[in-house]
């Protein structure tokens, strides 16, 4: 059984809380699992297709998830560019494979499905880009309905004709894409709907995710991530040593450095 846990102050909340921030100190919460009553082991895991429910043990998600086949990323060798840097052992995780076309999908599949889970009947989010396409897509998929607030002016417009297409109610706001998150949390917490920026901490989840990907792609833990980050939710994609403290009877090394690029 999971729980919500504050990053900063510690204050824990039942898992089932609709939550968004601490209620103590204001800052954002992490899942936090029970893993002495994780039982699976890696070689169930292997069994599965490479995909973001392979892991699902370690995931919150308790009903049938709402997925579009994300994850299964490939995983390829720079060796050229390895070359010229001094690195033989550089890989790139190419998350552009993903249905809508980024990583954000990896959170949005267990975000709407959490949505579900927790009784919510619409989700919304503020985005430039990538969030609201990949919202989009899987509250199509949900059959339910989605609100997107987008900076007017800042926004790619391939990714607001990807929302458009699958639905959503897309509004332009003046302002910038703090102005719009702001917006989008006060009319969430007034009605009830249910949000998927990355301060919902289900939906980071999701994201971790490339990190497992990228321990079985490569056999083991790196020596080291390096990830692009705007908010830097994307940090929660380093497995650390979670995975393998599920898996007793894997001895590898359980940890590796991050660098995070903005």
């Amino acid at each position: 059984m999971e729980r919500l846990v504050c990053v900063n102050c510690g204050a824990a909340y039942p898992a089932d809380e609709i939550l968004y921030t601490c209620t103590t100190c204001g800052h954002l919460l992490a899942v936090e699992y029970n893993l002495d009553t994780v039982t699976v082991s890696k070689k169930v895991w292997e069994k599965r297709p490479l995909s973001v429910w392979r892991y699902r043990e370690l995931l919150p998600v308790r009903i049938e998830p709402v997925t579009l086949q994300e994850g299964g990323t490939p995983l390829y060798h720079l060796k050229r560019l390895g070359k010229e840097i001094g690195l033989s052992r550089l890989y790139a995780k190419h998350e552009g494979m993903n249905p809508s076309g980024s990583f954000k999908d990896r959170g949005m599949t267990v975000g709407v499905s959490m949505a579900l889970q927790l009784g919510r009947k619409s989700v919304a989010c503020a985005s430039t880009g990538n969030t609201s396409a990949s919202l989009a897509a899987y509250a199509a998929k949900a059959g339910i309905p989605a609100v997107v607030l987008l900076p007017a002016g800042k926004v790619a417009v391939g990714k607001v004709a990807q929302a458009l297409m699958h639905g959503a109610r897309v509004i332009s706001i003046r302002g910038n894409f703090d102005r719009a998150l702001e917006m989008v949390y006060e009319l969430c917490l007034s009605h009830g709907l249910y949000l998927l920026n990355s301060i919902n901490p289900y939906r980071l989840e999701g994201q971790k995710t490339i990190g497992f990907e990228a321990v079985d792609q490569l056999g083991g833990v790196p020596d080291r991530f390096v990830l692009p980050v705007g908010n830097a939710g994307n940090i929660s994609a380093t497995p650390g040593a979670r995975v393998y403290r599920c898996n007793p009877d894997d001895d590898r090394h359980p940890g590796s450095r991050l660098n995070a690029c903005r």
